[in-house]
C-alpha cells in the first residue's frame, strides 16, 4: 500500500466516524464517537507531518501547500480542544462539530487533490510505499505512548 492509499483510508475512517456522530441521537454516544475522532485525527496529523509532509515539504512545488495543510491541522486541533470542553448535549457543540466537519472536509479535499498530485511527481513508488510503512509504525508507537 502506498502513502496515498494509506492516507485516504485514514480520511475515510474519520469521515465515517463524523457521520456516526451526526446520526447519533444520544449525547453520550456522540461524545464517545467524538473521542475516537479526536484520537484518530491527532495520531493521523502527527504521523502524517512526520512522514509524508516531511518527505515533500522542501520541494518548491509543495512547500506552500504543506504549510497550509499544517496550519489546517492546527485549526482542526483547536476545534477539537473546544469541543472537548463542551457537552454534546449543548446545541453549540453541534454547531461547532459542524465547523469541525467542514474544516476536515476542506483539508482532505486539498490534500487528496493538490498535495497528492504534486507529491506523485516527487516521490518514487518505492518511497510512497515506504512512507506508508513508516506512518503505520509511527502510529503504533504513538498509540503505545499515549496508552501508558
Amino acid at each position: 500500500m502506498d502513502i496515498y492509499t494509506y492516507l485516504k483510508k485514514d480520511h475515510r475512517l474519520i469521515n465515517d466516524l463524523i457521520e456516526q456522530v451526526l446520526n447519533s441521537k444520544s449525547p453520550t454516544g456522540r461524545e464517545e464517537i467524538f473521542d475516537e475522532i479526536k484520537q484518530e485525527f491527532l495520531v493521523h496529523a502527527e504521523t502524517e507531518q512526520a512522514t509524508f509532509y516531511s518527505a515533500i515539504k522542501d520541494e518548491d512545488d509543495t512547500r506552500e501547500n504543506i504549510e497550509d495543510a499544517t496550519d489546517e491541522h492546527e485549526d482542526i486541533k483547536d476545534i477539537l480542544r473546544q469541543l472537548s470542553k463542551m457537552s454534546a448535549n449543548n446545541e453549540k457543540w453541534l454547531v461547532l462539530f459542524g465547523e469541525l466537519k467542514q474544516a476536515i472536509e476542506h483539508h482532505v479535499q486539498d490534500e487528496e487533490t493538490r498535495i497528492f498530485d504534486k507529491a506523485k511527481e516527487i516521490l518514487s513508488e518505492h518511497d510512497a510505499n515506504q512512507l506508508a510503512l513508516d506512518m503505520d509504525r509511527m502510529k503504533d508507537e504513538f498509540l503505545d505512548r499515549h496508552a501508558a
